[in-house]
């Protein structure tokens, strides 16, 4: 056991232009912010907000960074049990604010945020079978699961060890991909070709095969899980193609692939699947981001907004509601770094400073978009002033004033329907003072 008793360097950043593509898009790598390897592996969003980045540079040296509130904090033999040859696969936090990272070659290390003690499990010290700890989970009864490629799954229970492996679970849980929680405290586990299985705590239930009838084999590399507790799958297929999966039942499935999409794209990302506090689905893909909002399908890429590169691979949503998402590139160690995304605006910190901010007026997206008969339009305001919001239509007649008050300052958000109007490219316009302007949306019936 180790105790954090160094003085801990502490590095501020200043947003630079740099760093913000647009109100929408926020990249952090290695030149624009204290980011040490662009070539990120695991990334976590704790309780408290910081963002816990692992990454691995040239050389195979391994980096553990904490960023919050505008500050970057690095893990290594000054301050902490790691050193570059301690390459982290995963993260997340137990209940009791404990911090577990799994790593290739050291079981699991522990750290203790409220005082700064490390802890590690390993073969040495453990019945671990292996110190290679691909994934890790913890339930809502704090237990540990930890994922062991060619193995199983340890779990581990306030000092009791159980271990799952393909005599007493399912065929195939040596070859995992993700372990996934859901509010009904079951446990997921993805593999390539053996399906997605889920553990109710009795026994293995297989959800989605590993190959349909007749069918190429599957990977399954992603699951997200909504707030009405459907899980949303990412599937590649053997030999070529993709498709989501939705439950209706945690062993009934609805699929979708290109031709519900409109889009092609080469994979969906392993751990890319994200739900918004918008109940919004993000896949992320070799070829851009895919969004879906239960009507209208979705593909941001380098053609139709600028981001520098197009694959999003493993992602999470923070407090914020940003859409946060490794940008990775097919080239070794010519990866882009940390993407944020958000629809509306990005805030990446509460310490930040930068231009959309409510000191200024600011007219948003609306949102959803494109939409099915119903969508919102956000606006800030920095005083009182008479407020005016208006559709148009394509040729610039008016079609319909949403707004015409006093406001005091603040954000305010209005619902527009268009239930009665035919689908087509719409305009709507802000005006507030000698501020003014206008954004396009999409109507799609």
């Amino acid at each position: 056991m180790k105790k954090l008793l160094f003085t801990i360097l502490i590095i501020s950043l200043n947003l630079n232009a740099q760093t913000y593509i647009n109100k929408n898009w926020v990249l952090f790598n290695k030149n624009n912010s204290p980011l040490l390897s662009n070539s990120i592996n695991a990334l976590f969003i704790d309780d408290d907000g910081g963002y816990w980045i692992s990454s691995v540079g040239e050389n195979n040296r391994g980096y553990l960074q904490l960023f919050k509130d505008g500050l970057w904090l690095t893990f290594d033999s000054s301050n902490s049990p790691l050193n570059t040859s301690v390459i982290i696969t995963d993260i997340t936090e137990t209940a009791d604010g404990k911090m577990l990272f799994g790593t290739v070659t050291s079981g699991i290390y522990t750290y203790k945020k409220d005082n700064g003690v490390w802890d590690s499990i390993n073969t040495n010290n453990s019945p671990l079978p292996d110190n290679f700890i691909f994934r890790v989970a913890v339930d809502k009864l704090n237990r540990y699961w930890l994922g062991i490629p060619n193995y199983g799954i340890a779990t581990y229970d306030n000092g009791s060890w159980f271990f799952f492996n393909d005599q007493n679970s399912f065929h195939g849980i040596g070859d995992l991909n993700f372990i996934k929680v859901d509010s009904s405290n079951n446990i997921w586990v993805g593999t390539d070709f053996f399906g997605l299985y889920y553990y109710n705590g009795n026994s293995w239930i297989k959800s989605i095969s590993g190959q349909f009838s007749g069918g190429p084999r599957q990977a399954i590399t992603g699951l997200g899980i909504d707030s009405e507790n459907r899980k949303w799958v990412s599937i590649n297929m053997q030999g070529g193609g993709s498709k989501i999966a939705k439950s209706i039942t945690d062993t009934s499935f609805v699929y979708y692939d290109s031709t519900d999409f409109g889009f092609s794209f080469t994979l969906l990302s392993y751990d890319g699947v994200v739900i918004d506090q918008h109940n919004v689905k993000y896949f992320g893909t070799t070829n851009g981001l895919l969004i879906h909002n239960d009507s209208i399908w979705q593909l941001l890429n380098i053609f139709n907004s600028p981001i520098p590169a197009d694959w999003f691979n493993k992602g999470l949503v923070d407090s914020r509601n940003n859409k946060v998402y490794t940008l990775s590139s097919f080239e070794p160690y010519n990866n882009y770094g940390l993407i944020f995304y958000n629809q509306d605006s990005v805030i990446v910190s509460s310490a930040e400073n930068h231009s959309f901010s409510i000191n200024d007026f600011y007219l948003y997206q609306n949102y959803p978009n494109p939409f099915n008969l119903m969508t919102k339009i956000k606006f800030s305001i920095p005083k009182t002033e008479i407020v005016q919001l208006k559709i148009y239509d394509v040729l610039g007649n008016e079609i319909k004033t949403l707004l015409n008050d006093f406001k005091t300052n603040g954000t305010y958000e209005i619902e527009f329907d268009a239930s009665n109007l035919p689908s087509s490219v719409y305009f709507y316009k802000m005006i507030s003072g000698n501020y003014s302007e206008t954004k396009k949306m999409i109507l799609l019936r």
